[in-house]
């Protein structure tokens, strides 16, 4: 078979004709072999960058680039009768109370607390011998632990003197009824209260919803390690119910002696779950709901875990069944191990991330402009004279002669009395959605846009050039193979 009868030129050329592309059949049937030249380099620039911008817009695809779309949101398109306040956690600086470390048969609590606080690993490894011996100082608390300490020593939940809404006692809302209007939460840095637990409490706008918090800082009742820190009185973040304030990587310091007004906004994120390595789709953690902060606290309990069979405070949520470390299992092991940990992750240097946590892919957030002013003396001689002053003049569990503590006096209330007064700015919820700004019908209509401007060419052009291809493929196969009786469809004449 002679190479003419076989030649690709001429299929083209029949392809070209038939082809609803505008233009191609000029490459072969311009009047002048120029203008056919011209319409071939036209044709060639155009395909070479048609094929430029098909590329980048795949890329640009698969990227997925994203944009923010923030607005403000009605439920139901009704007036907005009431919104969600958040849980408030409150954590007082004081880590452990002096009165615990300095009462009777608690010496050895004492000791090691001031070691192991301060993280003196030198002095801790001279007194290890002395949880093993019987007759050692610290023999008797080996078995106690970690969490224990922190939740005994901690400061006693009255010191939460006032919970007050529309001029009403919290527990005497609906919301609360049959509720608790706070729990503990042991973490970390010390026993927090958990205000609002269940999340149930609702407000209105401004003051008519404002919700007053009063707490006694029981300052004369600091420990000598906190009573030395740079700052006093309590950590207060504002969060979801179904997350918690150990997750919380800052909070407001808040001082005693000071009335705080706390302007919140109920603001929800959402991210992308398409987009690769965008955001986290769990929903949720032994620390509540997923954010950065609760995947990081796991990652330091699997660290402990790991390495000493136990973690210093147990998450709130402990599906993995996690144990508490014992006094001695935090000086032999823990300790050292969280140190390590801690420099680690904390090193922005280091190539490879101590622990890998995305964003989470929902969030809430209650966001807080706070602004604050001095107790007044008058209104601080005004508890002094009522049932708080009442309340901590007594000897016993406020004031203690036996400790030095003595709370008698106007000025006593200014030192230790923190206001926190919650309400919120808006009724409305404002909503910040990541969204896909290249999705499949940009990529299409890229495409699309680009094939008919300068080629002619549509979708069905696409199709009509693979047939092509493919029928021109299975010919020359089938002639070079030397099968007389083989043909291809494109040799007949009938339709196909």
């Amino acid at each position: 078979m002679k190479l003419t009868e076989m030649s690709w030129v001429k299929d083209f050329r029949e392809f070209a004709n038939d082809t609803s592309a505008h233009g191609v059949k000029y490459i072969f049937e311009g009047p002048y072999k120029l203008i056919k030249l011209l319409f071939l380099i036209t044709w060639l620039g155009f395909s070479i960058y048609a094929c430029h911008v098909i590329i980048s817009s795949i890329i640009m695809f698969i990227d997925r680039p994203t944009s923010t779309k923030y607005e403000v949101v009605v439920d139901d398109g009704s007036v907005v009768q009431s919104i969600k306040f958040p849980t408030i956690s409150v954590c007082s600086k004081n880590k452990v109370r002096r009165s615990y470390l300095e009462a009777e048969g608690n010496e050895a609590i004492n000791e090691y607390f001031a070691l192991t606080d301060q993280y003196d690993m030198g002095a801790i490894e001279d007194k290890l011998s002395e949880m093993d011996s019987e007759d050692g100082d610290w023999y008797s608390i080996r078995d106690m632990t970690y969490e224990d300490l922190i939740a005994a020593g901690g400061p006693k939940n009255n010191r939460f003197l006032k919970c007050q809404q529309r001029n009403q006692m919290c527990n005497q809302l609906p919301a609360f009824e049959g509720r608790n209007t706070n729990i503990s939460e042991v973490t970390l840095t010390g026993t927090c209260w958990r205000i609002n637990p269940d999340g149930k409490l609702k407000g209105k706008m401004g003051d008519y919803g404002a919700l007053k918090l009063i707490f006694w800082a029981d300052m004369q009742d600091y420990s000598v390690r906190s009573a030395d820190s740079e700052s006093q009185g309590f950590i207060v973040a504002f969060h979801d119910n179904t997350s918690f304030g150990s997750t919380i990587s800052s909070g407001f310091l808040m001082s005693p002696g000071t009335y705080y007004k706390a302007d919140l906004r109920l603001k929800e994120e959402y991210r992308q779950v398409e987009k690769d390595n965008s955001c986290d789709n769990r929903v949720n953690s032994t620390y509540g709901a997923y954010s950065e902060g609760s995947c990081i606290m796991e990652c330091k309990d699997r660290a402990l875990y790991e390495a000493c069979g136990c973690v210093n405070i147990r998450p709130p949520i402990n599906t993995e069944n996690y144990e508490s470390c014992t006094l001695k299992q935090w000086l032999t092991c823990g300790q050292k191990v969280y140190l390590e940990w801690h420099n680690n992750f904390t090193n922005t240097d280091k190539v490879e991330p101590q622990c890998s946590c995305n964003k989470a892919c929902k969030e809430i957030r209650y966001e807080a402009q706070i602004s604050s002013s001095s107790i007044s003396p008058a209104y601080a001689s005004v508890l002094s004279e009522g049932y708080a002053g009442q309340i901590v003049a007594a000897d016993g569990d406020y004031s203690n002669s036996k400790f030095n503590i003595h709370y008698n006096s106007t000025q006593d209330m200014l030192d230790n009395l923190m206001v926190l007064e919650v309400l919120f700015t808006s009724m409305q919820r404002s909503e910040v959605r990541e969204i896909i700004k290249y999705d499949i019908k940009n990529l299409l209509g890229d495409i699309g846009g680009v094939l008919g401007l300068f080629l002619g060419a549509s979708l069905f052009t696409i199709l009509e050039f693979i047939q092509f291809v493919f029928f021109s493929v299975a010919k020359y196969c089938c002639n070079l193979a030397g099968g007389k009786g083989k043909h291809s469809p494109l040799d007949s004449k009938e339709p196909i």
